[in-house]
């Protein structure tokens, strides 16, 4: 019997000899027009969703200054209504916040420390996210998700993309796709079928020698019919307001 090898080089011989040139190995291109249409499609889906509920549990890395790596833990849940209610939590080992924003104001609760700030919003979700990180740099609990499926998706920071294959997340099929940028690789599974939700998402950070990484991972509910309390902040007895630093100023365009 031969081994791999003598096959490999008897076939290469007999092609020598009967004079036909032998084609180098296509590269696949590094944007693979597959996970491009598989975000669009998911970014499509999202923003038809008018109410939905997530669950989150996330591990993140932090580099200590020995450069070792700590992973840590939290919980999270959404609760949103388009255009403009959203209720946000993050419960970790160390901290502990609420966000409420009812369509007039956006309120940031610390629980543990009993104190809140709170600001006059814009009219809807996305542009409340715009607003925070411009003014506060602070951002929403999985802002992306409210930004994805614009009408003009930008691609152009995206310089490698890849279609990985099949995954199963909580006994839901997924597709697992691969993105590269400058500074951060990431990955997301999409879930299969109607309902083309992310269900999975790690970013891993590159430019740092630690590779220190970023893990979602998400259960939705769709169709969700939450009471108005939920998005309006009522100040606990015994908590105290503070005022938010600014590092900008509110856009004209945020508050129309």
């Amino acid at each position: 019997m031969r081994d791999a090898r003598t096959f490999t080089l008897g076939v290469f011989a007999a092609v020598l000899a009967t004079g036909v040139a032998v084609a180098e190995p296509q590269k696949p291109p590094p944007i693979d027009q597959r996970a491009i249409s598989a975000l669009c499609r998911m970014g499509a889906f999202l923003m038809a969703q008018e109410n939905f509920a997530i669950r989150t549990t996330t591990e993140t890395d932090y580099v200590t200054a020995d450069g070792q790596l700590l992973r840590r833990e939290a919980k999270g849940e959404i609760d949103a209504q388009r255009p403009n209610r959203l209720y946000a939590k993050v419960v970790g080992d160390r901290k502990e916040r609420e966000f409420f924003y009812d369509g007039n104001t956006f309120t940031v609760f610390s629980p543990k420390l009993g104190y809140y700030s709170r600001v006059e919003a814009p009219p809807t979700i996305g542009k409340l996210a715009d607003e925070l990180e411009l003014r506060f740099g602070l951002a929403l609990p999985l802002v992306d998700l409210f930004r994805w499926g614009s009408a003009h998706p930008d691609f152009s920071d995206i310089e490698a993309a890849k279609y990985v294959g099949p995954s199963t997340i909580d006994g839901v099929l997924t597709d697992q796709y691969a993105f590269r940028q400058e500074g951060v690789d990431w990955q997301i599974w999409i879930q299969r079928g109607a309902q083309p939700l992310p269900r999975k998402l790690v970013l891993t950070t590159t430019d740092d020698p630690s590779r220190p990484a970023h893990e979602i991972n998400m259960s939705w509910q769709l169709d969700t019919h939450t009471d108005a309390s939920r998005f309006a902040f009522v100040p606990p007895k015994g908590s105290h307001q503070i005022a938010i630093a600014e590092i900008g100023t509110p856009t004209q365009s945020a508050r129309r």
